[in-house]
């Protein structure tokens, strides 16, 4: 089985009219199968392939040439893909912006906010986001379904309209919360009463939301993660004083980023068991758009967000610790943003 996103087929790279090529400020990893096709290259394109291959840390990349691809050109095309066609690209290049996640015989398939092709195909709609089956066959593995059928819960308790959307984001912290109780305890079946709650939930939580919210102390600790784009921490400090935009006046718009974050790591804790930073993880990438959206607009400003967390497994691994240790993103303090 395969699910997308329902803008997924309306995706078309924007090549050399793209404003923020994909072939710029990241170096390119190269597959084993890829570097070794490199390597037998003939030709003057031969001979420059095995000079930009540069092997780091076990892997091999191309490095950067002047912050680009060395092998991007003047038109902001790419020569290998010109000159040796698309199948000689490497993997990162032909799966990119896609992620994939692989659960048994599930397949669920994103695309990066990071791109600009795919976050304009995200924000340009009112409706909310849907994620259709585009391939039948298999089945949810057992060790998923209690996961699979609390997500696809909270994916519907998103899109509930009439309900306002902080309250909607507060819901789910607050089930996300309950749910990692039940995994702590190994008593996954309870997800599924869980599950079916979320139907039903009034508008208000009931929850004191005391203290601090969330900013500005949220934007400090994502400026004390490794740095991939150098326009980074200049928006985030200018973000400490941004007023934000409003969540309601914004709903639909935030409303489909969350759900994008939901899809992409919520099922991901069948593989650790935390759910909860997952669901905070997603609700920060939303709060966070909003809040430096009112100074670069919100399609900036998911985009640079999936840009430097999405996109880097060690700053993936630091907001996960961080949400269990680091009183700045406390479940308190997302309730009391949201409150």
């Amino acid at each position: 089985m395969v699910r997308v996103p329902d803008y997924y087929g309306a995706f078309r790279c924007l090549a050399g009219d793209c404003p923020h090529s994909c072939c710029e400020a990241w170096e390119v990893v190269l597959d084993p199968e890829t570097a070794a096709r490199y390597r037998t290259v003939p030709g003057p394109l031969g001979e420059k392939l095995r000079r930009a291959m540069t092997e780091r840390e076990g892997e091999v990349c191309f490095a950067l040439d002047g912050g680009r691809c060395p092998f991007l050109d003047g038109e902001n095309l790419c020569q290998i893909h010109r000159l040796l066609g698309e199948e000689a690209t490497s993997r990162t290049c032909r799966s990119h912006p896609r992620f994939t996640e692989e659960y048994g015989p599930v397949r669920e398939i994103t695309l990066s906010a990071s791109c600009p092709a795919a976050n304009a195909l995200l924000l340009a709609p009112e409706e909310p986001l849907r994620f259709p089956v585009t391939e039948a066959g298999g089945g949810v593995p057992a060790e998923l379904r209690p996961l699979y059928a609390l997500r696809e819960a909270c994916l519907e308790l998103l899109a509930h309209r009439a309900l306002p959307l902080g309250s909607r984001l507060a819901w789910l912290l607050l089930l996300a919360n309950e749910a990692q109780a039940a995994l702590d305890e190994g008593e996954e079946e309870d997800l599924y009463g869980l599950a079916e709650a979320a139907a039903s939930l009034p508008a208000e939580t009931g929850v004191a939301a005391e203290g601090e919210g969330l900013f500005p102390a949220a934007l400090e600790v994502l400026g004390e993660l490794e740095c991939l784009g150098r326009d980074w921490p200049a928006l985030l400090e200018a973000g400490r004083s941004a007023p934000g935009l409003s969540l309601e006046d914004h709903a639909p718009a935030l409303e489909r980023i969350c759900a994008y974050f939901l899809f992409r790591w919520f099922c991901k804790a069948v593989a650790d068991g935390d759910l909860l930073s997952r669901v905070e993880l997603a609700v920060l990438g939303t709060l966070t758009a909003a809040r430096l959206g009112s100074l670069v607009g919100l399609g900036e400003a998911l985009r640079l967000f999936s840009r430097e967390v999405e996109h880097s497994g060690e700053n993936l691994l630091a907001l996960q610790q961080a949400f269990c240790a680091d009183g700045r993103l406390s479940l308190g303090r997302f309730l009391a943003e949201l409150a």
